[in-house]
């Protein structure tokens, strides 16, 4: 009995001495495996620190260049020149504003202004008269021009939306009545007050006030148009000798001896070429605003007569 004992304690012994033999050779199998995995790793890392540094090479790229953007092409705004002024404005008669001075507009454009100048006294027993053409820059024209009694003038005229500037002065009057105007014109003709101071003058005809003063009655009909209301005024009898003026100023002698007369009287008239011989060449003596203006007298004295 008590060697059984014995037994089974020797037995229990030995069971615990083997676990205790296997624990420690399964710890000491474990260590071992830990350390060669440490190893392994240290000789890892010694190799990774051990391998020489290369200078990585650039790969060649070929690089596209972008398109410049081409810009949109802005059209260009074709420039277009106002008018100054529109020349339809601008016909036919203007006043000044004292009623002095008259002046017809017969041709205008963008580029030349032609008009006839006349000036009187308030009384209007004297008168300058002129025909002027000027060239025009924008809107203005500026001019100068000698007058019917011999009067150097210049001026200047401004159109400006519908209106007439007209300013004109003479240094050196040599008559008693000379261009002289600053003003903006008006188409409403002003009707004179007489002076009530001045003293009467007997009434005369215009001829007779032609004859008095030595004045031609147009005294640039040879060149420019005469118009209707140019003629007007006249009567028969005046505009008879306003026609033979024409002729006269080319030398013409008279048969009639109130028209004879008359032109004897002038200062100008020299009568050199007899009627017939004058009669046969007019043709090749007159320009053509004489002869238009002739025709023009003999329509108007056919109205009268």
């Amino acid at each position: 009995m008590r060697r059984r004992e014995i037994l089974k304690i020797l037995l229990s012994v030995l069971v615990a001495v083997f676990i205790m033999v296997s624990a420690a050779a399964l710890l000491l199998a474990g260590f071992r495996s830990s350390e060669r995995e440490e190893q392994k790793k240290q000789e890892a890392l010694s190799a990774l620190e051990n391998v020489p540094t290369v200078a990585p090479t650039a790969a060649a790229v070929s690089v596209t260049p972008s398109p410049t953007p081409r810009p949109t092409a802005t059209p260009t705004p074709v420039p277009t020149m106002v008018a100054a002024f529109n020349p339809d404005d601008f016909w036919d008669y203007w006043y000044s504003t004292d009623g002095t001075v008259t002046v017809n507009v017969y041709n205008i454009s963008l580029n030349s202004v032609s008009f006839t100048y006349y000036q009187t006294d308030r009384n209007q027993t004297q008168s300058v008269s002129a025909d002027i053409t000027a060239e025009v820059a924008g809107n203005a024209a500026r001019f100068s021009f000698y007058d019917s009694a011999g009067n150097t003038s210049a001026g200047n005229l401004i159109f400006d939306n519908g209106q007439l500037y007209l300013r004109i002065v003479t240094e050196a009057p040599v008559s008693s009545v000379y261009p002289s105007v600053d003003c903006i014109m008006s188409r409403e003709q002003v009707q004179f007050v007489p002076d009530p101071t001045a003293t009467p003058t007997p009434e005369v005809t215009q001829a007779e006030q032609q004859s008095q003063t030595g004045e031609y009655f147009f005294p640039d009909s040879n060149s420019r148009y005469l118009t209707d209301e140019d003629l007007a005024p006249y009567s028969y009898d005046e505009l008879e000798l306003a026609k033979n003026e024409i002729y006269a100023r080319h030398g013409r002698q008279f048969v009639t001896q109130r028209i004879a007369d008359y032109f004897n009287s002038k200062s100008w008239y020299q009568g050199t070429v007899d009627p017939d011989t004058f009669d046969a060449q007019q043709s090749s003596i007159f320009n053509e605003y004489e002869m238009a203006n002739i025709m023009k007298i003999d329509e108007r004295m056919a109205q009268l007569g």
